[in-house]
């Protein structure tokens, strides 16, 4: 005999998770004594295929079809997602950075380690126009964290997300390309102008990371996403997310605080029962800088937050499937899970550092 949750399909749900995959490399203690007995009943139960390495916006670039010349040209979409026309211009982002020198290697640390206020953002952007402005660069900073670059036409560039090199070398990850000379310049600039502002002197004086570099990535204009999604709401606060999601035509909201709220806002949404939803979290703290213990804690509150309810809502009906696109510096998985897939009692539940061997 079918229960009410067999006679209509359920909303589908798309959870994107970054970076949930520490490597293995790092050692168990990274991990310690984490129980995560829903997102280990997803993945021991669920249907498990690999994917790529990477980011939240490498992966948002990849599905949404945003590639240019092998460039991840987001800047243009995340500037819509920030509530601004992107128009006919170039654009980069821009984000405010920490580099030192660690032996013979230079290291990034991004805006999060930053805490920059809306007055020094707005008064670096100033000094940086004054500055760049016959060279025809014109920077925005519509939050203090997040920058961009405005030029005549998209730069031919290869660049990566800041994501992707907090607390590295930066030297293998600079722009390459037709135009790599012209922005190493701009980037040797830009430090020495930053270097030298009364912004990061005050910074120094109270034991602050100055703001003494800009990182460059995502080059690109306007343009259309080329792969067909079929989502019908993206739930983010993601600029690069909400960007996508209105460039394609999709519905953006806000990201709930939790699976629970998630459900509850879907189903007063008035959205169709059978409706498909991409929720993308924000980064996990402390993966890049070797800080287990801020990883570990995010992970346990994601574990209450989102792995349970979404679990429990996929054995409830709530879901016809739930899939987690977990990622990792190392590789990545996406695990599909239905509410068929609990009879598969015979699979055992393993560890989170199991999957990342």
């Amino acid at each position: 005999m079918l229960d009410s949750a067999q006679l209509a399909p359920a909303m589908n749900c798309h959870l994107l998770v970054s970076p949930l995959l520490w490597p293995a490399i790092a050692g168990a203690a990274s991990y310690g004594k984490l129980e995560l007995p829903a997102l280990e009943t997803i993945m021991a139960c669920g249907q498990r295929t690999s994917i790529e390495a990477g980011s939240i916006e490498r992966w948002l670039a990849t599905s949404f079809g945003v590639d240019r010349g092998g460039e991840l040209a987001l800047a243009p979409f995340a500037l819509r997602g920030e509530g601004c026309e992107p128009g006919e211009h170039g654009w980069l982002r821009a984000d405010p950075v920490h580099l030192r020198i660690h032996a013979d290697r230079v290291i990034l640390a991004d805006a999060s380690r930053l805490a920059i206020t809306a007055d020094e953002a707005r008064q670096l952007v100033d000094a940086l126009n004054a500055h760049f402005a016959e060279r025809g660069i014109t920077f925005l900073a519509p939050r203090p964290e997040r920058w961009y670059a405005r030029v005549a036409k998209a730069p031919q560039l290869r660049t990566t997300p800041t994501e992707e090199v907090a607390g590295r070398d930066i030297e293998p990850y600079l722009p390459t390309g037709e135009e790599q000379a012209r922005w190493h310049s701009v980037f040797n600039e830009a430090q020495m102008l930053l270097h030298e502002h009364p912004c990061n002197e005050r910074r120094e004086e109270s034991d602050e990371l100055t703001v003494n570099s800009l990182w460059f990535w995502g080059a690109g204009s306007d343009s259309p996403p080329r792969a067909s999604v079929r989502y019908h709401t993206v739930w983010s606060d993601d600029p690069v997310a909400r960007g996508l999601a209105l460039a394609s035509g999709i519905p953006s909201r806000p990201l709930p605080g939790s699976g629970a709220d998630f459900i509850r806002s879907a189903g007063s949404a008035e959205l169709p029962r059978d409706s498909l939803h991409l929720l993308v979290l924000p980064p996990l703290p402390g993966a890049a800088y070797g800080d287990a213990d801020a990883w570990r804690e995010a992970v346990l509150r994601i574990e209450r937050d989102w792995f349970a309810p979404l679990l429990a809502g996929t054995l409830d009906g709530a879901f016809s499937a739930v899939t987690l696109h977990t990622l990792g510096p190392a590789g990545g998985l996406s695990t599909i899970f239905t509410r068929a897939h609990r009879l598969k009692f015979w699979r055992r539940r393993r560890r989170l550092i199991d999957y990342c061997a």
